[in-house]
C-alpha cells in the first residue's frame, strides 16, 4: 500500500489529472487530497472589476460572489468525482478543503504523513499563483525529497 497526496491549487485540466491518478493508484493505496478554497476573488478579478464607480458597488459585489461560488462549486464537484473514482478503483480517499492561511499546516502534514509521492496542480494564472505563494511552496517541496508530479492546469510539467 502506497500513500500519496494530491494538492489542488487549480481546478483546470482535471480530466488529465484523473487519467494520471488512474494509472498511478493501485487498490488499497491511499490518496490524501488537499484542495485550496479561495475565500475571496482572485486578484485577477479584482483588477478587472475595480471600477466600482462605473459598475456600481452592488454589481461588483455580485460578480465577486459569483466568481467565488463558481470556484468553490468546481472544487466540491471534483472532490465528489474523486470519491467515485476511489470507490471504483478500491483506493482509500481522505479529502480536506484548505484555506490559503493553512499552508503552514499543510507543510506540517506533508512532513508527518510519510508519503510515497505528491501530485500537485498549480495554476497558469500568475495572480492565483502569487496568492498561493507557489514559488515558496515549490522551494519547500524540493527540500523534502519526495517524488513530485507537478501539473499546471492539468498539463504535466516536464
Amino acid at each position: 500500500m502506497k500513500k500519496y497526496m494530491l494538492i489542488l491549487f487549480s481546478y483546470g485540466g482535471l480530466k488529465k489529472i484523473n487519467q494520471h491518478l488512474e494509472k498511478k493508484l493501485q487498490p488499497e493505496d491511499k490518496l490524501l487530497v488537499r484542495a485550496l478554497m479561495l475565500e475571496e476573488v482572485p486578484k485577477l478579478f479584482e483588477h478587472l472589476i475595480s471600477d466600482v464607480g462605473f459598475l456600481g458597488e452592488k454589481v461588483v459585489s455580485d460578480v465577486e460572489d459569483s466568481v467565488v461560488d463558481i470556484y468553490q462549486e468546481n472544487a466540491k464537484d471534483y472532490l465528489a468525482e474523486l470519491a467515485e473514482m476511489a470507490a471504483a478503483k478500491d483506493f482509500e480517499l481522505d479529502k480536506k478543503l484548505i484555506e490559503e492561511e493553512d499552508l503552514e499546516k499543510l507543510k506540517a502534514e506533508l512532513k508527518r504523513s510519510k508519503l510515497d509521492g505528491i501530485f500537485i496542480n498549480f495554476s497558469n494564472n500568475e495572480f492565483v499563483s502569487n496568492q498561493v505563494k507557489e514559488d515558496e511552496l515549490k522551494k519547500w517541496l524540493q527540500e523534502i525529497e519526495l517524488p513530485l508530479d507537478i501539473f499546471y492546469d492539468g498539463e504535466k510539467k516536464k
